[in-house]
């Protein structure tokens, strides 16, 4: 195997084991001031990210998980009054999630912890490196993105 791959992957996973740390998500969302589970966070990420409201099956598309699994973290959204359903522009029949304006904010509070980690974590890292992870970050994202698409 080609040792900077195997160095690569090596990272990559301490990377995601740091982060997915229950003792991790703990801090995420006690500094953010809010009380809610991994799949919450990460519904409300998916939909600040996004351009428009977005249908479940899009939800757990995007996140790579079951339309089940969506809809009941989605339900406990909406008796929080951090998501609420609006129509569909391209069905009337059908409805989209969006967040509100409470759960913007939330959203916005648990990004900036998150960016706040990287900023510390980069804070000595020359622009140049910064830029350089940046560009890589986004193109190994695609690119395992797609690649696991035509394989799972």
């Amino acid at each position: 195997m080609d040792e900077d791959l195997n160095r690569t992957v090596v990272a990559f996973r301490t990377l995601v084991n740091s982060l997915h740390r229950a003792k991790t998500h703990e801090r995420l969302t006690e500094a953010a001031g809010v009380r809610l589970d991994r799949p919450d966070v990460q519904i409300l990420a998916h939909l600040l990210d996004a351009p428009e409201p977005c249908r479940i099956g899009a939800i757990a598309q995007g996140l790579q998980v079951e339309s089940p699994h969506v809809t009941r973290h989605v339900a406990s959204l909406e008796q929080r009054k951090l998501v609420e359903r609006v129509r569909d522009p391209d069905d009337g029949r059908a409805w989209r999630i969006a967040l509100t304006e409470e759960g913007i904010e939330v959203a916005n509070r648990c990004r900036k912890v998150t960016t706040d980690w990287f900023e510390g974590a980069l804070a000595a890292w020359p622009t140049a490196d910064r830029a350089e992870l940046s560009r890589l970050m986004e193109k190994l994202a695609d690119d395992l993105t797609a690649h696991l698409r035509g394989v799972i």
